[in-house]
Protein backbone atom coordinates (compact mmCIF):
# COMPACT_ATOMS: atom_id res chain seq x y z
CA UNK A 1 0.00 0.00 0.00
CA UNK A 2 0.95 3.74 -0.88
CA UNK A 3 1.07 6.29 1.63
CA UNK A 4 2.41 9.78 2.06
CA UNK A 5 2.58 12.35 -0.26
CA UNK A 6 5.54 14.03 -2.21
CA UNK A 7 6.09 17.83 -1.89
CA UNK A 8 3.47 20.21 -1.12
CA UNK A 9 2.37 22.95 -4.05
CA UNK A 10 2.52 26.17 -1.75
CA UNK A 11 -0.78 28.18 -2.85
CA UNK A 12 -2.23 26.28 -5.58
CA UNK A 13 -5.75 27.56 -6.20
CA UNK A 14 -7.98 29.08 -9.18
CA UNK A 15 -7.24 25.98 -11.65
CA UNK A 16 -6.80 26.69 -15.11
CA UNK A 17 -6.07 23.64 -17.36
CA UNK A 18 -3.15 24.63 -19.85
CA UNK A 19 -1.12 22.69 -22.25
CA UNK A 20 2.72 22.68 -20.30
CA UNK A 21 3.17 25.40 -17.05
CA UNK A 22 6.49 26.74 -18.75
CA UNK A 23 6.74 27.85 -22.35
CA UNK A 24 3.01 26.84 -23.60
CA UNK A 25 4.01 27.85 -26.89
CA UNK A 26 6.62 25.16 -27.70
CA UNK A 27 4.20 23.00 -26.06
CA UNK A 28 1.64 23.98 -28.88
CA UNK A 29 4.72 23.58 -31.39
CA UNK A 30 4.73 19.92 -30.45
CA UNK A 31 1.16 18.88 -30.60
CA UNK A 32 1.75 18.77 -34.43
CA UNK A 33 4.59 16.05 -34.91
CA UNK A 34 2.87 12.54 -35.92
CA UNK A 35 6.27 10.37 -33.76
CA UNK A 36 4.99 11.76 -30.39
CA UNK A 37 1.31 10.95 -31.53
CA UNK A 38 1.86 7.81 -32.70
CA UNK A 39 4.32 6.37 -29.72
CA UNK A 40 1.79 7.34 -27.30
CA UNK A 41 -0.85 5.78 -29.16
CA UNK A 42 1.07 2.87 -28.83
CA UNK A 43 1.99 2.71 -25.65
CA UNK A 44 -1.56 3.35 -24.54
CA UNK A 45 -2.68 0.94 -26.95
CA UNK A 46 -0.51 -2.22 -25.52
CA UNK A 47 -2.18 -1.10 -22.00
CA UNK A 48 -5.76 -0.52 -22.65
CA UNK A 49 -5.15 -4.88 -24.96
CA UNK A 50 -3.24 -5.98 -21.85
CA UNK A 51 -5.69 -4.50 -19.14
CA UNK A 52 -9.27 -5.72 -21.56
CA UNK A 53 -7.94 -9.19 -22.42
CA UNK A 54 -7.69 -10.37 -18.64
CA UNK A 55 -10.20 -7.57 -17.55
CA UNK A 56 -13.71 -7.33 -19.52
CA UNK A 57 -12.72 -10.18 -21.51
CA UNK A 58 -13.17 -12.36 -19.10
CA UNK A 59 -16.24 -11.73 -18.02
CA UNK A 60 -17.89 -11.96 -21.56
CA UNK A 61 -15.96 -14.82 -22.35
CA UNK A 62 -17.37 -16.48 -19.06
CA UNK A 63 -20.43 -15.18 -19.04
CA UNK A 64 -21.70 -16.66 -22.76
CA UNK A 65 -19.51 -20.28 -22.61
CA UNK A 66 -21.24 -22.00 -20.03
CA UNK A 67 -24.12 -21.74 -22.47
CA UNK A 68 -22.72 -24.13 -24.55
CA UNK A 69 -21.92 -26.99 -22.15
CA UNK A 70 -26.01 -26.89 -20.37
CA UNK A 71 -26.81 -30.41 -21.79
CA UNK A 72 -23.54 -32.32 -20.89
CA UNK A 73 -23.04 -30.58 -17.40
CA UNK A 74 -26.48 -31.91 -16.63
CA UNK A 75 -25.33 -35.15 -17.84
CA UNK A 76 -22.06 -35.51 -15.85
CA UNK A 77 -24.52 -34.38 -12.62
CA UNK A 78 -26.67 -36.81 -13.37
CA UNK A 79 -24.21 -39.36 -13.96
CA UNK A 80 -22.55 -38.34 -10.65
CA UNK A 81 -25.62 -38.64 -8.85
CA UNK A 82 -26.21 -42.05 -10.09
CA UNK A 83 -22.32 -43.43 -9.53
CA UNK A 84 -22.89 -41.83 -5.58
CA UNK A 85 -26.27 -43.27 -4.61
CA UNK A 86 -27.33 -46.32 -6.80
CA UNK A 87 -30.21 -44.41 -7.83
CA UNK A 88 -30.89 -41.35 -10.31
CA UNK A 89 -31.77 -38.12 -9.21
CA UNK A 90 -35.25 -36.25 -9.41
CA UNK A 91 -35.76 -33.94 -12.31
CA UNK A 92 -36.28 -30.90 -10.51
CA UNK A 93 -33.11 -31.71 -8.32
CA UNK A 94 -30.43 -31.61 -11.47
CA UNK A 95 -32.28 -28.64 -12.52
CA UNK A 96 -31.76 -26.81 -9.19
CA UNK A 97 -27.61 -27.64 -9.22
CA UNK A 98 -27.91 -26.73 -12.63
CA UNK A 99 -29.90 -23.17 -11.40
CA UNK A 100 -26.91 -22.72 -9.06
CA UNK A 101 -23.87 -23.20 -11.13
CA UNK A 102 -25.40 -20.28 -13.07
CA UNK A 103 -26.33 -18.16 -10.17
CA UNK A 104 -22.97 -18.89 -8.61
CA UNK A 105 -21.51 -16.62 -10.99
CA UNK A 106 -22.81 -13.36 -10.68
CA UNK A 107 -22.24 -13.90 -6.98
CA UNK A 108 -19.02 -14.03 -6.95
CA UNK A 109 -18.92 -11.09 -8.97
CA UNK A 110 -20.91 -8.99 -6.35
CA UNK A 111 -17.75 -10.57 -4.03
CA UNK A 112 -15.16 -9.61 -6.46
CA UNK A 113 -17.16 -5.82 -6.85
CA UNK A 114 -17.01 -5.52 -3.06
CA UNK A 115 -13.24 -6.42 -3.04
CA UNK A 116 -12.52 -4.49 -5.68
CA UNK A 117 -12.05 -1.30 -3.89
CA UNK A 118 -9.83 -2.47 -1.44
CA UNK A 119 -7.56 -4.30 -3.91
CA UNK A 120 -7.11 -0.33 -5.64
CA UNK A 121 -6.04 0.97 -2.84
CA UNK A 122 -3.77 -1.30 -1.28
CA UNK A 123 -2.55 -3.10 -4.14
CA UNK A 124 -2.46 -0.13 -7.20
CA UNK A 125 -4.69 -0.75 -10.13
CA UNK A 126 -2.15 -2.60 -12.15
CA UNK A 127 -1.23 -4.99 -9.62
CA UNK A 128 -4.40 -5.84 -8.39
CA UNK A 129 -5.53 -7.04 -11.96
CA UNK A 130 -2.38 -9.00 -12.34
CA UNK A 131 -3.67 -10.46 -8.39
CA UNK A 132 -7.03 -11.07 -9.84
CA UNK A 133 -5.83 -14.05 -12.02
CA UNK A 134 -4.94 -16.06 -9.36
CA UNK A 135 -8.92 -16.79 -9.11
CA UNK A 136 -8.65 -17.30 -12.88
CA UNK A 137 -5.60 -20.40 -12.27
CA UNK A 138 -7.56 -21.78 -9.34
CA UNK A 139 -10.96 -21.85 -11.68
CA UNK A 140 -9.72 -23.38 -14.45
CA UNK A 141 -8.24 -26.06 -12.24
CA UNK A 142 -11.53 -26.86 -10.87
CA UNK A 143 -12.52 -26.95 -14.48
CA UNK A 144 -10.48 -29.29 -15.88
CA UNK A 145 -10.14 -31.54 -12.92
CA UNK A 146 -13.84 -32.16 -12.37
CA UNK A 147 -14.98 -34.62 -14.61
CA UNK A 148 -11.42 -36.90 -13.83
CA UNK A 149 -12.34 -36.41 -9.85
CA UNK A 150 -16.22 -36.74 -10.76
CA UNK A 151 -17.07 -34.09 -8.53
CA UNK A 152 -19.66 -31.43 -9.68
CA UNK A 153 -18.97 -29.33 -6.67
CA UNK A 154 -15.96 -28.24 -8.18
CA UNK A 155 -18.02 -26.71 -11.28
CA UNK A 156 -19.88 -24.70 -8.83
CA UNK A 157 -16.62 -23.73 -7.17
CA UNK A 158 -15.10 -22.90 -10.26
CA UNK A 159 -17.93 -20.83 -11.03
CA UNK A 160 -17.98 -18.67 -7.91
CA UNK A 161 -14.36 -18.12 -8.44
CA UNK A 162 -14.19 -17.18 -11.97
CA UNK A 163 -17.52 -14.90 -11.04
CA UNK A 164 -14.73 -12.69 -8.34
CA UNK A 165 -12.40 -12.34 -11.16
CA UNK A 166 -15.08 -11.02 -13.34
CA UNK A 167 -16.03 -8.39 -10.32
CA UNK A 168 -12.57 -7.36 -9.62
CA UNK A 169 -11.78 -6.59 -13.46
CA UNK A 170 -14.94 -5.07 -14.27
CA UNK A 171 -14.00 -2.81 -11.77
CA UNK A 172 -10.48 -1.74 -11.74
CA UNK A 173 -9.92 -1.81 -15.88
CA UNK A 174 -11.59 1.30 -16.59
CA UNK A 175 -10.23 2.78 -12.86
CA UNK A 176 -6.70 2.13 -14.56
CA UNK A 177 -7.21 3.19 -18.05
CA UNK A 178 -9.37 6.20 -17.02
CA UNK A 179 -6.75 7.15 -15.01
CA UNK A 180 -3.88 6.45 -17.36
CA UNK A 181 -4.91 8.40 -20.89
CA UNK A 182 -4.74 11.71 -21.43
CA UNK A 183 -7.84 14.05 -20.78
CA UNK A 184 -8.73 14.09 -24.63
CA UNK A 185 -8.45 9.94 -24.84
CA UNK A 186 -10.54 9.27 -21.51
CA UNK A 187 -13.88 8.21 -22.41
CA UNK A 188 -12.41 5.74 -25.30
CA UNK A 189 -10.04 4.32 -23.46
CA UNK A 190 -12.66 3.13 -20.53
CA UNK A 191 -15.04 2.31 -23.28
CA UNK A 192 -12.76 -0.02 -24.08
CA UNK A 193 -14.06 -2.47 -21.52
CA UNK A 194 -17.53 -2.44 -23.31
CA UNK A 195 -15.13 -3.77 -26.79
CA UNK A 196 -13.67 -6.06 -24.61
CA UNK A 197 -16.41 -7.48 -22.89
CA UNK A 198 -18.19 -7.70 -26.12
CA UNK A 199 -15.57 -9.62 -27.59
CA UNK A 200 -15.50 -11.95 -24.87
CA UNK A 201 -19.33 -12.60 -25.31
CA UNK A 202 -18.28 -13.58 -29.43
CA UNK A 203 -15.50 -15.37 -28.60
CA UNK A 204 -17.24 -17.72 -26.19
CA UNK A 205 -19.99 -18.22 -28.52
CA UNK A 206 -17.34 -19.31 -31.19
CA UNK A 207 -15.34 -21.76 -28.75
CA UNK A 208 -18.44 -22.93 -27.99
CA UNK A 209 -19.90 -24.67 -31.43
CA UNK A 210 -20.01 -28.16 -31.18
CA UNK A 211 -17.14 -27.80 -34.29
CA UNK A 212 -14.49 -26.78 -31.65
CA UNK A 213 -15.02 -27.37 -27.57
CA UNK A 214 -18.83 -27.54 -27.72
CA UNK A 215 -18.82 -31.25 -27.90
CA UNK A 216 -19.75 -33.87 -25.17
CA UNK A 217 -16.26 -34.47 -23.95
CA UNK A 218 -14.87 -31.35 -24.24
CA UNK A 219 -16.79 -29.30 -22.17
CA UNK A 220 -13.99 -29.52 -19.02
CA UNK A 221 -11.86 -28.00 -21.30
CA UNK A 222 -14.01 -25.42 -22.46
CA UNK A 223 -14.67 -24.34 -18.60
CA UNK A 224 -10.88 -24.45 -17.89
CA UNK A 225 -10.38 -22.01 -21.36
CA UNK A 226 -10.35 -19.30 -19.25
CA UNK A 227 -6.78 -19.53 -18.31
CA UNK A 228 -5.57 -18.58 -21.35
CA UNK A 229 -6.87 -14.75 -21.48
CA UNK A 230 -5.38 -14.90 -17.72
CA UNK A 231 -1.90 -16.31 -18.60
CA UNK A 232 -1.70 -13.84 -21.62
CA UNK A 233 -2.55 -11.00 -19.60
CA UNK A 234 0.34 -12.69 -16.99
CA UNK A 235 3.05 -12.02 -19.61
CA UNK A 236 2.33 -8.86 -20.95
CA UNK A 237 0.67 -6.14 -17.78
CA UNK A 238 3.94 -6.17 -15.74
CA UNK A 239 5.69 -4.80 -18.66
CA UNK A 240 3.30 -1.38 -18.50
CA UNK A 241 3.25 1.49 -16.60
CA UNK A 242 1.09 1.63 -13.38
CA UNK A 243 -1.47 4.78 -13.18
CA UNK A 244 0.04 8.04 -13.16
CA UNK A 245 -2.60 9.42 -11.07
CA UNK A 246 -2.33 6.47 -8.64
CA UNK A 247 1.22 7.19 -8.45
CA UNK A 248 0.98 10.96 -7.77
CA UNK A 249 -2.27 11.29 -5.45
CA UNK A 250 -1.97 7.99 -4.21
CA UNK A 251 0.92 7.25 -3.15
CA UNK A 252 3.06 10.86 -3.37
CA UNK A 253 5.82 9.21 -5.89
CA UNK A 254 6.66 12.40 -8.00
CA UNK A 255 9.31 10.34 -9.75
CA UNK A 256 7.19 7.31 -10.84
CA UNK A 257 4.59 9.27 -11.87
CA UNK A 258 6.68 11.40 -14.31
CA UNK A 259 8.42 8.02 -15.51
CA UNK A 260 4.63 6.65 -16.37
CA UNK A 261 3.87 9.90 -17.86
CA UNK A 262 6.80 9.73 -20.25
CA UNK A 263 6.19 6.12 -21.09
CA UNK A 264 2.13 6.64 -21.87
CA UNK A 265 2.83 9.42 -24.04
CA UNK A 266 5.69 8.78 -25.58
CA UNK A 267 7.75 12.11 -24.53
CA UNK A 268 9.63 13.14 -22.12
CA UNK A 269 7.66 16.25 -22.39
CA UNK A 270 4.70 15.47 -19.49
CA UNK A 271 5.20 19.10 -17.83
CA UNK A 272 1.59 20.21 -18.97
CA UNK A 273 -0.03 16.96 -17.63
CA UNK A 274 2.34 16.85 -14.49
CA UNK A 275 1.13 20.39 -12.86
CA UNK A 276 -2.42 19.35 -13.80
CA UNK A 277 -2.00 16.38 -11.61
CA UNK A 278 0.49 18.44 -9.06
CA UNK A 279 -2.31 21.02 -8.52
CA UNK A 280 -4.55 18.43 -7.85
CA UNK A 281 -1.91 17.08 -5.49
CA UNK A 282 -1.31 20.08 -3.63
CA UNK A 283 -5.48 21.14 -3.40
CA UNK A 284 -5.55 17.78 -1.29
CA UNK A 285 -4.52 17.46 2.37
CA UNK A 286 -4.97 14.84 5.35
CA UNK A 287 -8.02 13.24 3.56
CA UNK A 288 -8.71 9.29 3.34
CA UNK A 289 -10.67 7.69 0.95
CA UNK A 290 -14.41 7.36 1.21
CA UNK A 291 -16.51 3.94 1.93
CA UNK A 292 -19.27 3.53 -0.33
CA UNK A 293 -21.58 4.81 2.62
CA UNK A 294 -20.37 7.79 3.27
CA UNK A 295 -20.88 8.71 -0.46
CA UNK A 296 -24.68 8.13 -0.10
CA UNK A 297 -24.34 10.83 3.02
CA UNK A 298 -22.18 13.25 1.51
CA UNK A 299 -24.62 15.67 -0.11
CA UNK A 300 -21.97 17.31 -2.42
CA UNK A 301 -22.12 14.09 -3.84
CA UNK A 302 -25.60 13.50 -4.11
CA UNK A 303 -26.16 14.24 -7.81
CA UNK A 304 -22.99 11.79 -8.76
CA UNK A 305 -24.45 9.10 -6.56
CA UNK A 306 -27.61 9.24 -7.79
CA UNK A 307 -26.63 9.03 -11.25
CA UNK A 308 -24.57 5.94 -10.33
CA UNK A 309 -27.54 4.16 -9.15
CA UNK A 310 -30.00 5.37 -11.44
CA UNK A 311 -27.88 4.74 -14.68
CA UNK A 312 -26.53 1.57 -13.74
CA UNK A 313 -29.88 0.07 -12.88
CA UNK A 314 -30.93 1.68 -16.15
CA UNK A 315 -28.65 -0.38 -18.21
CA UNK A 316 -29.26 -3.81 -16.54
CA UNK A 317 -32.85 -3.57 -16.10
CA UNK A 318 -33.19 -2.11 -19.75
CA UNK A 319 -33.52 -5.45 -21.60
CA UNK A 320 -30.57 -6.51 -23.45
CA UNK A 321 -29.55 -9.26 -21.45
CA UNK A 322 -33.37 -10.69 -21.88
CA UNK A 323 -32.94 -10.04 -25.78
CA UNK A 324 -30.28 -13.19 -25.81
CA UNK A 325 -32.94 -15.35 -24.22
CA UNK A 326 -35.40 -14.48 -26.44
CA UNK A 327 -33.13 -15.08 -29.80
CA UNK A 328 -33.30 -18.59 -30.49
CA UNK A 329 -36.58 -18.96 -30.63
CA UNK A 330 -37.15 -16.11 -32.34
CA UNK A 331 -34.89 -17.23 -35.05
CA UNK A 332 -36.42 -20.32 -34.83
CA UNK A 333 -39.40 -18.79 -35.57
CA UNK A 334 -37.99 -17.16 -38.71
CA UNK A 335 -37.38 -20.16 -40.21
CA UNK A 336 -33.65 -20.74 -39.60
CA UNK A 337 -32.45 -24.11 -39.40
CA UNK A 338 -31.82 -25.47 -35.96
CA UNK A 339 -28.50 -26.32 -36.35
CA UNK A 340 -28.22 -23.21 -38.23
CA UNK A 341 -29.43 -21.04 -34.95
CA UNK A 342 -25.99 -21.48 -32.76
CA UNK A 343 -24.53 -19.28 -35.66
CA UNK A 344 -27.19 -16.97 -35.93
CA UNK A 345 -26.86 -15.96 -32.05
CA UNK A 346 -23.50 -15.53 -32.65
CA UNK A 347 -24.45 -12.71 -35.05
CA UNK A 348 -26.32 -11.07 -32.06
CA UNK A 349 -22.82 -10.74 -30.12
CA UNK A 350 -20.86 -9.54 -33.00
CA UNK A 351 -23.54 -6.26 -32.91
CA UNK A 352 -22.97 -5.58 -29.94
CA UNK A 353 -19.02 -5.58 -30.61
CA UNK A 354 -19.62 -3.54 -33.92
CA UNK A 355 -21.09 -0.86 -31.90
CA UNK A 356 -19.45 -0.97 -28.72
CA UNK A 357 -15.87 -0.08 -31.79
CA UNK A 358 -17.52 2.32 -33.35
CA UNK A 359 -18.92 4.67 -30.15
CA UNK A 360 -15.51 4.35 -29.02
CA UNK A 361 -14.35 6.11 -31.96
CA UNK A 362 -17.26 8.64 -31.63
CA UNK A 363 -17.17 9.39 -28.18
CA UNK A 364 -14.89 12.03 -27.72
CA UNK A 365 -16.66 14.04 -30.44
CA UNK A 366 -20.25 13.20 -29.52
CA UNK A 367 -20.05 13.43 -26.19
CA UNK A 368 -21.65 11.15 -23.12
CA UNK A 369 -24.72 12.48 -23.06
CA UNK A 370 -25.48 12.30 -27.06
CA UNK A 371 -24.54 8.26 -26.63
CA UNK A 372 -26.70 7.95 -23.81
CA UNK A 373 -30.12 9.34 -25.16
CA UNK A 374 -29.26 7.87 -28.40
CA UNK A 375 -28.85 4.44 -27.26
CA UNK A 376 -32.07 4.57 -24.80
CA UNK A 377 -34.36 6.27 -27.24
CA UNK A 378 -33.61 3.42 -30.48
CA UNK A 379 -33.83 0.72 -27.64
CA UNK A 380 -37.20 2.29 -26.88
CA UNK A 381 -37.95 2.27 -30.93
CA UNK A 382 -37.09 -0.98 -31.53
CA UNK A 383 -38.76 -2.80 -28.32
CA UNK A 384 -41.86 -1.16 -29.16
CA UNK A 385 -41.46 -2.97 -32.42
CA UNK A 386 -40.65 -6.21 -31.41
CA UNK A 387 -43.60 -5.92 -28.50
CA UNK A 388 -45.83 -5.64 -31.87
CA UNK A 389 -44.09 -7.95 -33.86
CA UNK A 390 -44.71 -10.53 -30.96
CA UNK A 391 -48.66 -10.09 -30.91
CA UNK A 392 -48.64 -10.29 -34.56
CA UNK A 393 -46.76 -12.91 -35.83
CA UNK A 394 -49.61 -15.25 -36.33
CA UNK A 395 -51.49 -13.34 -38.36
CA UNK A 396 -48.87 -11.80 -40.65
CA UNK A 397 -45.82 -14.11 -42.24
CA UNK A 398 -43.42 -11.90 -42.40
CA UNK A 399 -43.82 -10.68 -38.48
CA UNK A 400 -41.02 -13.16 -37.08
CA UNK A 401 -38.29 -11.44 -39.61
CA UNK A 402 -39.63 -8.16 -38.22
CA UNK A 403 -38.99 -9.44 -34.95
CA UNK A 404 -35.65 -11.15 -35.79
CA UNK A 405 -34.55 -7.85 -37.27
CA UNK A 406 -35.68 -5.86 -33.96
CA UNK A 407 -33.34 -8.40 -32.14
CA UNK A 408 -30.23 -7.32 -33.81
CA UNK A 409 -31.31 -3.30 -34.19
CA UNK A 410 -31.98 -3.44 -30.08
CA UNK A 411 -28.71 -4.55 -29.48
CA UNK A 412 -27.15 -2.34 -32.06
CA UNK A 413 -28.52 0.49 -29.85
CA UNK A 414 -27.78 -1.07 -26.58
CA UNK A 415 -23.94 -0.74 -27.65
CA UNK A 416 -23.85 3.09 -29.19
CA UNK A 417 -24.36 3.92 -25.74
CA UNK A 418 -25.67 2.02 -22.31
CA UNK A 419 -23.14 -1.02 -22.74
CA UNK A 420 -19.97 1.54 -22.61
CA UNK A 421 -20.44 5.01 -21.09
CA UNK A 422 -22.07 3.70 -18.47
CA UNK A 423 -18.85 2.25 -17.32
CA UNK A 424 -17.14 5.36 -17.58
CA UNK A 425 -19.38 7.08 -14.74
CA UNK A 426 -17.63 6.35 -11.53
CA UNK A 427 -14.28 7.33 -13.54
CA UNK A 428 -15.28 10.71 -14.92
CA UNK A 429 -17.81 11.81 -11.65
CA UNK A 430 -15.88 10.91 -9.16
CA UNK A 431 -12.86 11.94 -7.66
CA UNK A 432 -9.65 10.45 -6.72
CA UNK A 433 -10.76 9.45 -3.22
CA UNK A 434 -13.96 8.59 -4.09
CA UNK A 435 -13.64 6.60 -7.00
CA UNK A 436 -12.87 3.03 -5.58
CA UNK A 437 -15.83 3.22 -3.46
CA UNK A 438 -17.77 4.51 -6.54
CA UNK A 439 -17.09 1.46 -8.10
CA UNK A 440 -17.55 -0.83 -5.50
CA UNK A 441 -20.94 0.62 -5.71
CA UNK A 442 -21.27 0.18 -9.51
CA UNK A 443 -19.99 -3.08 -9.92
CA UNK A 444 -22.40 -4.58 -6.47
CA UNK A 445 -25.51 -3.03 -8.42
CA UNK A 446 -24.25 -4.38 -11.82
CA UNK A 447 -24.13 -7.83 -10.30
CA UNK A 448 -27.10 -7.50 -7.97
CA UNK A 449 -29.28 -7.03 -10.76
CA UNK A 450 -27.79 -9.44 -13.47
CA UNK A 451 -28.86 -11.73 -10.81
CA UNK A 452 -31.97 -10.15 -10.03
CA UNK A 453 -33.29 -10.32 -13.64
CA UNK A 454 -32.00 -13.73 -14.20
CA UNK A 455 -34.28 -14.97 -11.19
CA UNK A 456 -37.41 -13.01 -12.22
CA UNK A 457 -37.20 -12.38 -16.23
CA UNK A 458 -39.09 -16.11 -16.58
CA UNK A 459 -41.82 -15.36 -14.06
CA UNK A 460 -41.80 -11.77 -15.84
CA UNK A 461 -42.11 -13.84 -19.55
CA UNK A 462 -44.61 -16.48 -18.71
CA UNK A 463 -46.97 -13.53 -16.78
CA UNK A 464 -46.71 -10.98 -19.40
CA UNK A 465 -46.61 -12.84 -22.63
CA UNK A 466 -45.58 -10.83 -25.71
CA UNK A 467 -45.50 -7.81 -23.50
CA UNK A 468 -42.81 -9.10 -21.84
CA UNK A 469 -40.96 -6.29 -22.74
CA UNK A 470 -43.25 -3.33 -21.57
CA UNK A 471 -41.39 -2.72 -18.26
CA UNK A 472 -38.16 -2.75 -20.10
CA UNK A 473 -39.46 0.03 -22.57
CA UNK A 474 -40.33 2.15 -19.01
CA UNK A 475 -37.08 1.65 -18.28
CA UNK A 476 -35.21 3.01 -21.60
CA UNK A 477 -37.77 5.94 -21.31
CA UNK A 478 -36.50 7.16 -17.79
CA UNK A 479 -32.81 6.32 -18.14
CA UNK A 480 -33.08 9.08 -21.59
CA UNK A 481 -35.15 11.23 -19.65
CA UNK A 482 -32.71 10.97 -16.58
CA UNK A 483 -29.88 11.75 -19.08
CA UNK A 484 -31.14 14.69 -20.77
CA UNK A 485 -31.88 16.43 -17.10
CA UNK A 486 -29.51 15.82 -14.83
CA UNK A 487 -26.33 14.36 -16.04
CA UNK A 488 -23.85 16.67 -17.02
CA UNK A 489 -21.46 16.54 -20.01
CA UNK A 490 -17.73 15.61 -19.63
CA UNK A 491 -16.00 15.36 -22.57
CA UNK A 492 -12.97 17.15 -23.17
CA UNK A 493 -12.94 18.15 -19.58
CA UNK A 494 -10.15 17.60 -16.53
CA UNK A 495 -10.79 15.56 -13.47
CA UNK A 496 -10.87 19.02 -11.18
CA UNK A 497 -13.46 20.55 -13.78
CA UNK A 498 -15.56 17.82 -13.52
CA UNK A 499 -15.78 18.03 -10.03
CA UNK A 500 -15.97 21.82 -9.94
CA UNK A 501 -19.10 21.83 -12.33
CA UNK A 502 -20.66 18.42 -10.23
CA UNK A 503 -19.84 21.24 -6.84
CA UNK A 504 -22.31 23.99 -8.95
CA UNK A 505 -25.17 21.78 -9.76
CA UNK A 506 -25.36 20.07 -5.87
CA UNK A 507 -26.01 23.35 -4.93
CA UNK A 508 -27.28 25.52 -7.27
CA UNK A 509 -30.78 25.61 -5.25
CA UNK A 510 -28.82 26.45 -2.29
CA UNK A 511 -27.76 30.44 -2.00
CA UNK A 512 -26.42 29.57 1.03
CA UNK A 513 -24.01 26.88 0.35
CA UNK A 514 -20.52 26.56 0.95
CA UNK A 515 -18.53 28.04 -2.14
CA UNK A 516 -16.31 25.99 -4.07
CA UNK A 517 -12.71 25.41 -2.45
CA UNK A 518 -10.97 22.93 -4.70
CA UNK A 519 -10.62 19.21 -5.04
CA UNK A 520 -9.94 17.40 -2.00
CA UNK A 521 -7.66 14.06 -2.77
CA UNK A 522 -6.46 11.75 -0.31
CA UNK A 523 -3.04 12.03 1.45
CA UNK A 524 -3.85 8.30 2.64
CA UNK A 525 -5.83 6.10 1.08
CA UNK A 526 -7.34 3.90 3.53
CA UNK A 527 -10.99 3.01 3.67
Amino acid sequence: MCSGLGPREPGVSGFQPQRGGNGGGEDEAELPLSPRTQAQNKVLLLTVCAAGIGGTFQFGYNLSIINAPTLHIQEFINETWQARSGKPPPNHLILLMWSFIVSLYPLGGLFGALLAGLMAIRLGRKKSLLMNNIFVVAAAFMFGFSRKARCYEMIMLGRLLIGVNAGVSMNIQPMYLGESAPKELRGAAAMTSAIFTALGIVVGQAVGLREFLGGPQAWPLLLASCLVPGVLQLTTLPLLPESPRYLLIDCGDTNACLEALKRLRGTGDVAGELEELQEEHAACQGHRAQSPWELFQDPTLRRQVTSLVVLGSAMELCGNDSVYAYASSVFREAGVPEEKVQYAIIGTGSCELLTAVVSCVVIESAGRRVLLITGYCLMTCWGSIFTAALCLQSFFPWMPYLAMSCIFAFILSFGIGPAGVTGILATELFDQQARPAAYMICGSLLWIMLFLVGLAFPFIMEGLSHFVYVPFICVCICGAIYTGLFLPETKGKTFLEISKELQRLNFAHQPGSPRWTGLEVIQSTEL
